[in-house]
């Protein structure tokens, strides 16, 4: 009687809350401001933030073409693809400004995607160990006088990624001399081994007069890539040149990270895992971890017992990053024997 008492109770948690699990995070966008000059109308303050928020989710989400294929959808489209929102703070006479929590429903942005046949990364609070070397006049500036390293993150708190850039170090000076007359063959790995980012960048920028030729070499998601960049100055002067550089290849960066990242709605996976019981509050736990992941969508049981419960996860991406977001939650997958399965920390 107990054991069915148990059961039952497990099967009213797992269909009261199994249809939709994921709190959208990846879909919200907050803190957007709209500066009360614009309009004294709470409606056409909400339209503005409505639209600045859609092309800052779209910005986080898509590589550049697909970012401009979307980013003219028009006021009405834009306020079906929102859940709700949210005045984060009252109007404030000294700011005149106005703060915004926008929620998007994530179900209705996967469905505008498919439509348009576009995919969308899922990158949230990427880090990247960056060196960015300045050649100017065939003279190589490493740390002294090298303007990319002293300013790569002075405009960062709007960056999708974090950056951060190695300490001077003599070894560090020494490699780039030991490979200065084949440069833009930099072992990366050898020469950030001291740090255990999975995303790395050697970053060569040569300066001459109005032009900048870059060289970017790139370890990210378990591949090497490099690109070449050449960005001409439009009559700026060299701190604005070298801003626009910094700018040019921060975007580079972030769309080849979100290339290896690329979730395609129209193709779910789907993981069969056995789930061990040792007490009621263990599959409660279960399912208010499994809600604050983005790309776990439902899941679905298929056999239960006093012991375990087996249950088919519909997920979205790779299967690599399901199990970083599960040990994010403090949720260990493993295999074992065949079988996946799934253990709370």
């Amino acid at each position: 009687m107990k054991n069915l008492i148990f059961i039952c109770s497990i099967l009213i948690i797992l269909f009261e809350t199994g249809n939709v699990l994921s709190d959208n995070n990846i879909f919200n966008v907050n803190n957007v401001e709209i500066s009360k000059e614009i309009s004294t109308n709470k409606e056409k303050l909400a339209n503005q933030a409505f639209k600045k928020g859609f092309k800052e989710l779209i910005n986080r989400l898509l590589l550049e073409e697909d970012y401009k294929k979307v980013s003219t959808t028009n006021l009405n489209q834009i306020k079906r693809l929102i859940s709700y929102y949210q005045i984060k703070s009252k109007e404030k006479e000294e700011n005149q400004s106005i703060s915004f929590n926008i929620f998007f429903d994530k179900d209705k942005i996967h469905n505008f995607f498919y439509q348009k046949n576009i995919l969308y990364s899922d990158i949230v609070n990427t880090d990247m160990i960056i060196f960015p070397l300045l050649i100017n006049d065939k003279k190589f500036f490493i740390y002294t006088k090298n303007y990319f390293y002293e300013n790569w993150n002075k405009e960062s708190s709007k960056d999708l990624i974090q950056y951060t850039l190695p300490t001077e170090n003599i070894e560090s000076i020494e490699k780039i001399k030991q490979n200065r007359e084949n440069i833009y063959k930099m072992n990366i790995e050898d020469f950030f081994k001291e740090y255990n980012s999975e995303n790395k960048a050697f970053v060569a920028i040569n300066i001459n007069q109005d032009v900048a030729k870059v060289f970017l070499n790139i370890k990210t998601a378990g591949k090497k890539l490099n690109k070449n960049l050449l960005i001409t100055n439009p009559n700026l002067n060299q701190e604005q040149f070298n801003n626009t550089i910094i700018l040019e290849i921060k975007n580079v960066i972030r769309d080849l990270i979100k290339s290896q990242n690329l979730i395609d709605v129209r193709i779910p996976s789907f993981l069969n895992a056995e789930i061990r019981l040792n007490n009621k509050s263990n599959l409660v736990e279960f399912n208010n971890r499994l809600k604050k992941i983005d790309l776990i969508d439902n899941f679905y049981v298929q056999e239960l017992n006093k012991d375990y419960v087996l249950v088919k996860i519909k997920y979205l991406g790779k299967i690599n990053k399901i199990i970083d977001r599960l040990k994010d939650q403090n949720i260990d997958l493993n295999m074992r024997q065949g079988q996946w399965h799934l253990n709370i920390i």
